[in-house]
């Protein structure tokens, strides 16, 4: 009885990072001018934006800084359609 245990102990133990997988696939933010669409541009965009409001506040921007483009200074409220602007500069043509 006890070797079942054990194994089934290690099988759990074995099996716990295929189950730990969080996000949901194609949903995840790609770092700033890494972006290979408009569609990554908006993802970021809603990341950062954490209260919804359509604009990013100093304090998101901060805090999202990895996937600000950065030709966008973090200093000001920065719009959606002032990072789109920026983020779409970015993407490559046919993106």
């Amino acid at each position: 009885m006890n070797k079942f245990a054990i194994a089934a102990m290690v099988l759990g133990l074995g099996m716990g990072p295929a189950f730990a997988q969080t996000g949901v696939p194609g949903n995840e933010t790609k770092p700033a001018g890494q972006e290979t669409s408009r569609a990554d541009c908006l993802k970021n965009f809603r990341t950062a934006d954490a209260n919804g409001d359509g604009s990013l506040s100093v304090a998101e921007a901060e805090n999202a800084k990895q996937v600000i483009p950065t030709n966008l200074a973090l200093a000001g409220p920065i719009t959606e359609s002032e990072f789109m602007t920026a983020c779409a500069a970015q993407v490559p043509k046919g993106g």
